[in-house]
Formats: structure tokens, sequence, C-alpha cells
């Protein structure tokens, strides 16, 4: 991606290939000027202070839950419940694509 902040066709199928999504010669446009948008929106961020504002991992105040030693999870999938939607598996483990170049 280009460091001015205005993304190219090739930018645009970067980034639908790191997301393993297929895009029309037609549409590159359309998702060009919107991720430009989506991109200049967030940058808007930059103009907010945050001097006060604690540093955080997540905004919600969610927590993890624990069970006690020895409880039994009764809503914990099985091995086999959770890849049974699975698109491939292999010795019981889920296999994607590689993401990474």
């Amino acid at each position: 991606m280009s460091k001015t902040g205005d993304l190219t066709k090739k930018d645009v199928l970067h980034i639908a290939k790191l997301a393993n999504l297929q895009i029309q010669d037609a549409n590159i446009e359309m998702y060009r000027t919107q991720l430009e948008e989506t991109i200049n929106y967030v940058e808007n961020l930059d103009e907010l202070d945050t001097t006060n504002v604690e540093p955080t991992s997540h905004s919600t105040r969610l927590s993890n839950i624990y069970f006690e030693d020895g409880t039994k999870n009764s809503r914990q999938f099985t091995q086999k419940e959770a890849l049974q939607n699975a698109k491939s598996t292999k010795k019981s483990m889920f296999v994607v694509k590689r993401i990474m170049e």
C-alpha cells in the first residue's frame, strides 16, 4: 500500500487476496473508494485528545470466565463437534490456507 493514503488497484487486489476474497474487475474502483473512505474515517481518530485515556486491549468490560477446578464445562464442544463443519481437516485439526507471504 502506498504511504500517501491513495490506494491503487494493486493495493485493492492485494487486500482482497489477503482476505481470501475474489472480486471482479468491475468492482475494484468501488472497493478502492470505499477502502479510502474507511481509512480516512479512521484517521479522524488522530484528532482526538487521548491524554487522560488509559491504554486497554478492548473497550468493553468483558472478563474471562473460569471454572472451578474439577467443574465440567457442559457448553464446551467436543473435538468432533468443533470440526464437523470445517471445510478441511487433517489429523483432527483445522486446515486453513496460508495467509502470510
